[in-house]
């Protein structure tokens, strides 16, 4: 049985990678598509931030059943603002112990619902060997202990000693490090400044060495994350970003003694988390919610959440939740930012509803599960209202998206996914938002929203017994490696 490796390249854009490939500067990529599945419009989650994303691709369901909501989310029942580290500034405020204790340990232990399995837990309790390179979601069976640097040591006051939960093979940078013969050699992907080896380079070594070293597992997850952080800066030289992966990946094909043995040895996947939007140059497209929210006493970073606040924020990129600590707020707050149409979409729960209201309008649609109307995934659901604020098409009793793919799964998984009162907003193409100490990219690249600019993203897959099922999920990935992996599952199609 051939091993599957997963790659998840952050930020991974369909025409970029066609442009790339067409210009000649990805033979690694290329390599795969000429010999595998392309699907260019995969559809990923929302919001479409790393986090919710990445526990997405290890438990195969949307938020609302894995209940991590997003990168920076308030969680009500212990009256605290979560950061998976996003925002040099804003991770400042609120503490870089209490942000670093959120990613290493609170995602996989605490945040990440008990009631779902991950692809780890899945494969070795089958008595298969799952392996995960610098993923921050990883839950697994085993315990790893994390070798903090001395200098993050310090910082965290020696503070964060709890092991962290993994499957037998697993890297995180330096932090953990895979039980392996021989140690990966020293060299300066390991270093601070390249962030103690959560980079490109380092997961590629990780890989070739538990490779080169007998160990490699039945299932390995890959994240390769520079493409997104170059994005962010300079998105028109988008092309150059990705042909600096691909440089990564034919390092990886060149370890075996031909390209061809690769796939002869394993199943190849290539995916993104989201894509990324253009955003403007001029400051009038950074939503500013303080001045949007000026009536209301807004949560302050690195504070208690106390009853003397109406509103926490919580600002992810292109998209923000906000949280009314009084839940006869919620309705005011949605009014206060309903009329500028910079904010694409508003959307809020009423009972087992989702109402969506349509910024800079008064156009509404509510929806729910269970209805007499089918989407292309099979799921049903019933709507009413102006169908237009997500631009859903219906045909009988068929219904499908274009502008907002999947939208009603997405949007109903966001809002469900926590407890209490909580409005979603999404920016309009082109903004984003801006709070207290939020990162901003102006004539950069960012992501967050429901638009199919941020969500719909490539697969490839290369060396399967089957083809991939479309339209295509990233929620759908597990169950698709499950099976070539010959575990049995439950067809949720």
């Amino acid at each position: 049985m051939k091993k599957v490796l997963l790659f998840l390249i952050d930020s991974m854009m369909s025409d970029v990678l066609e442009r790339c490939v067409a210009m000649g500067k990805a033979p690694g990529l290329q390599f795969f598509m000429e010999r595998g599945q392309y699907i260019s419009d995969c559809v990923t989650v929302f919001p479409t931030m790393t986090a919710s994303v990445d526990c997405s691709l290890i438990t195969g369901v949307y938020p609302d059943q894995h209940k991590v909501p997003g990168l920076v989310w308030y969680d009500p029942e212990t009256n605290e603002m979560i950061n998976y580290i996003n925002g040099t500034a804003s991770v400042g405020k609120l503490g870089f112990e209490h942000c670093a204790k959120n990613v290493l340990f609170d995602l996989n232990e605490r945040h990440l619902s008990r009631d779902v399995k991950t692809i780890h837990e899945v494969l070795e309790e089958n008595g298969l060997v799952s392996g995960s390179i610098n993923v921050i979601a990883h839950r697994g069976h085993k315990r790893h202990k994390v070798h903090m640097p001395p200098v993050l040591d310090a910082v965290t006051r020696f503070n964060l000693r709890e092991k962290a939960s993994g499957p037998t093979i697993m890297s995180l940078g330096t932090l953990v490090r895979p039980a392996l013969f021989r140690p990966i050699v020293w060299n300066w992907a390991q270093s601070a400044a390249k962030g103690y080896g959560i980079n490109d380079t380092y997961a590629i070594d990780v890989l070739i060495e538990v490779i080169n070293s007998g160990q490699q597992p039945d299932f390995t997850l890959i994240y390769l994350p520079e493409n997104d952080h170059k994005l962010h800066v300079s998105p028109h030289e988008a092309v150059e970003h990705l042909a600096e992966v691909d440089e990564q990946l034919v390092r990886f094909l060149d370890s075996y003694s031909s390209w061809e043995q690769v796939l002869e040895r394993n199943v190849c996947i290539f995916i993104s988390d989201h894509g990324q939007t253009l955003i403007g140059e001029s400051d009038e497209h950074n939503i500013d919610l303080e001045a949007m929210l000026a009536g209301f006493s807004i949560h302050r970073l690195g504070t208690d959440v106390t009853d003397e606040y109406d509103v926490v924020i919580c600002n992810n990129e292109r998209m923000t939740y906000l949280y009314p600590l009084k839940e006869e707020n919620l309705l005011p707050l949605s009014a206060a930012v309903s009329q500028d149409p910079r904010i694409d979409l508003i959307a809020w729960r009423e009972g087992e509803r989702v109402v969506v209201r349509r910024g800079g309008s008064d156009r509404f649609l509510q929806f729910w599960k269970g209805g007499p109307l089918r989407d292309p995934y099979g799921n049903e659901w019933g709507m009413e209202g102006d169908s237009g604020v997500l631009e859903v098409e219906q045909e009988g009793r068929d219904i499908c998206f274009g502008t907002y793919p999947d939208a009603f799964s997405r949007l109903y998984g966001s809002l469900f996914s926590q407890r209490g009162p909580v409005l979603v907003l999404t920016a309009a193409e082109g903004f984003e938002f801006l709070s207290e100490a939020s990162p901003t990219h102006l004539g950069g690249g960012s992501h967050g929203s429901l638009h199919k600019q941020d969500s719909l993203i490539p697969l490839l897959v290369a060396g399967a017994s089957r083809p991939f099922p479309v339209p295509a999920r990233l929620v759908d990935v597990k169950d698709f490696i499950l099976q070539e992996l010959g575990v049995a599952v439950r067809d949720r199609r």
